[in-house]
């Protein structure tokens, strides 16, 4: 049995198909506008919680807000770690196997 599982990966291989280029640029327009809007969306959260400290803390509780510049904090290092994942599995492979 031994001999059997050490000599499948010789017999397997696993070498993915391309992508036709429209897929791949496609993919990378999507992930491109989904990181832009992530961002943009992200300054705006940055700039709302601002804005909620200034107004709390001229009331004398702005400690409230540090909570949530804490969660916009966690955000902002999930979406930059989502990208990085994200581009492993949408970059062309540079051994795939053409269709056709």
């Amino acid at each position: 049995m031994n001999t059997l599982l050490s000599a499948a990966p010789a017999v397997v291989h696993a070498t993915a198909y391309c992508l036709p280029a429209d897929v791949q640029n496609a993919m990378d327009t999507a992930k491109f506008w989904t990181t832009f809007v992530a961002a943009g969306l992200g300054v705006i959260a940055l700039i709302m919680i601002g804005i909620g400290m200034f107004f709390q803390n001229r009331r004398g509780d702005g400690g409230q807000m540090l909570h949530s510049l804490l969660w916009w904090i966690a955000g902002v290092v999930l979406v930059g770690a989502a990208s990085g994942i994200a581009s492993i599995f949408l970059v062309a492979p540079t051994n795939c196997i053409q269709h056709g």
